[in-house]
């Protein structure tokens, strides 16, 4: 993960825990309506700079993106044989404008859907707090102050949501954001080096070959396909990578004339093949294998994220902190305390 997708990320994960202060806020006192709109409105506050702030990385992010792809293709078309000088290497064209703010909005959308539900689910949690203690007050008898506590502590054990998936599951806003983040930036990649191919009169364009993949990307890759459709020998370019956030497929050009006879006739028969899973058993067992590992790491990942956003000068690199982690050192140690120390500070302050 480059840094700066690390700090989008960090972004979010700051901007969710601050949202969970302000509930956490409310573990203290008697809180009315009145006082809670107050809290309500702070969550717009904290949205709305959030939005504005990851809109602004996001570009920064795409447009390198885009231009690594267009470079990589250039030095791609280069190392297949074609002399430099007589490539068309320049980006002034309107249709790459076009392409990154194509890509732009379509991250953007997520990034208003990511600030809309952590919204709504920051601003539910307030008023359920008040709403859960007013009635536990009324009809069990419990002081306003401890029902408020109570209440919060129940709200306060899941991180805020970003997206709420089709089988209604709740994913952190911070573990959204990457992948949507990760996702935009192949994408803003693979159409800088698609253009770039497209604008030096290429058509022909070679899916790589990832030797331990999902079932799908296995499906897609190492084919090369034709971008217009026009060369019937060839499939024509209809699903681009990146085929699903995390992906790391790309596309570069192929060109016959500096192919030798036998690779033509090899990736004519590769590329014809049914689009079908062609992995070995063990080649599904390894991914599988592959995702848990990676899905142990993420959970390191983000842990370090939210230390590092509360402890910046105290949190080691993301390397140092899985390696303290892993072996239970003392430092990892002092380090959990120094977390839980600092969250202590916050809401003693609030």
């Amino acid at each position: 993960m480059s840094k700066k997708i690390e700090n989008m990320v960090i972004l979010y994960a700051d901007a969710g825990d601050r949202l969970l202060e302000l509930l956490q806020q409310m573990e203290e006192g008697s809180w009315s309506w009145r006082r809670a709109a107050e809290l309500l409105r702070q969550v717009d506050e904290i949205i709305n700079e959030l939005t504005q702030r990851a809109g602004d990385q996001m570009a920064d992010i795409l447009g390198d993106s885009y231009m690594l792809g267009v470079r990589g293709a250039v030095e791609g078309i280069v190392a297949a044989g074609v002399a430099a000088g007589t490539l068309n290497a320049s980006i002034r064209p309107i249709i790459h404008q076009q392409a990154v703010q194509s890509i732009m909005d379509e991250s953007f959308y997520s990034i208003l859907e990511a600030s809309d539900n952590m919204s709504a689910d920051a601003k539910q949690r307030i008023t359920d707090a008040v709403r859960r203690a007013n009635e536990r007050s009324l009809v069990d008898g419990i002081s306003r102050r401890k029902a408020t506590k109570d209440a919060v502590r129940s709200l306060s054990e899941r991180q805020i949501t970003g997206i709420i998936t089709k089988s209604g599951a709740k994913v952190p806003a911070d573990k959204y954001m990457a992948g949507v983040v990760q996702y935009h930036q192949r994408k803003a990649h693979v159409t800088g080096a698609e253009n770039m191919i497209v604008q030096n009169g290429l058509d022909l364009v070679y899916v790589n070959y990832v030797g331990i993949t999902c079932g799908y990307c296995a499906t897609m890759q190492g084919r090369v396909y034709s971008i217009s459709g026009n060369d019937p020998r060839f499939p024509k370019l209809e699903q681009r990578p990146p085929y699903h956030a995390h992906c790391v497929h790309s596309v570069s050009a192929w060109i016959e004339e500096y192919t030798e006879p036998e690779e033509v006739s090899r990736m004519l028969e590769l590329s014809n093949r049914p689009f079908n899973d062609n992995r070995t058993a063990h080649a599904k067992q390894r991914y599988e294998q592959l995702q848990r590992d990676k899905s142990r790491k993420n959970a390191t990942r983000n842990q370090w994220i939210r230390y590092k956003a509360l402890l910046p000068d105290d949190t080691p690199s993301l390397r140092q902190f899985a390696s303290h982690k892993a072996r239970g050192t003392a430092k990892y140690k002092e380090l959990q305390d120094l977390y839980r120390d600092a969250n202590r500070q916050i809401k003693d302050t609030h």
